[in-house]
């Protein structure tokens, strides 16, 4: 178990939701300081050990900024996200489509990128909070589904690179979560506090890949244990994949 007690985290969309459950979670568990990304830090509620920063991911000088001013990082929790409802065939929607990719996907590489030297170390790590909809498509909104299938081949890449320093990094899969983002959804959904304490459990506990509520698990169930096993570990998986297909082929 990787314990938050004494450590400084850094948590983007913070001001609602999962973000800011995260935050309160983190608090609970001990942490000195969290870093608390928000577009807009001025209305943050005040909080001991709570440090708003203004931090809109898809602003490249807002990310650079919150680097050079906080630079010793413990954990990066990158959440912020925005949904895309539109159809890829419908009329309109490319500044849409290109909001989401920017949010959903550069964003969190453009974070990652600017803490490389601050989690490149044991005991640190990054936490990507990503979406069911990775995984499995979403009909109602395929380009917020591309967005996060994007930043979850970027996660596990991240991953391997700060395999050797002893970093550890997350990928969390969300289903249906009771948040602002998912107001219009009507069905059962988790509760955001819920999951931002299986996330850190998660995290803590060294776990690759977590599935934090029941909807996330029966779509865990659904693509099986030969891609749960892609997601965790994607270079053993493909060292094998490449050595049966050469085997198959007789070189």
């Amino acid at each position: 178990m990787t314990s938050l007690e004494g450590r400084r985290v850094l948590v983007t969309g913070a001001n609602r939701g999962i973000g800011g459950e995260l935050v309160r979670a983190a608090l609970a568990r001990g942490a000195s300081t969290v870093l608390a990304g928000t577009r807009d830090p001025d209305a943050f509620p005040p909080a001991d050990r709570v440090v708003p920063v203004r931090l809109d991911v898809s602003a490249a000088d807002q990310i650079s900024a919150a680097a050079a001013e906080h630079p010793d990082v413990d954990l990066i929790v990158s959440n912020a996200g925005v949904s895309c409802y539109r159809v890829v065939l419908g009329d309109g929607g490319e500044d849409e489509f290109a909001r989401a990719m920017d949010v959903n996907f550069l964003g969190p590489m453009r974070l990652v990128r600017a803490y490389a030297d601050s989690v490149r170390r044991p005991d640190a790590g990054v936490v990507f909070v990503l979406s069911v909809g990775a995984v499995a498509l979403s009909r109602s909104s395929p380009i917020y589904s591309a967005s996060k299938a994007a930043c979850l081949m970027m996660a596990l890449a991240v991953r391997e690179e700060l395999r050797e320093s002893g970093a550890h990094v997350t990928v969390v899969l969300p289903g249906f979560v009771d948040t602002e983002m998912s107001t219009a959804l009507r069905m059962h959904k988790a509760s955001a506090v819920g999951v931002a304490e299986r996330i850190l459990d998660g995290w803590s506990s060294g776990q690759r890949t977590v599935w934090p509520d029941r909807f996330a698990e029966v779509v865990r169930d659904a693509v099986g244990p030969a891609f749960e096993r892609l997601l965790d570990d994607p270079r053993a998986t493909m060292t094998g994949v490449q050595a049966a297909f050469l085997e198959s082929v007789g070189d």
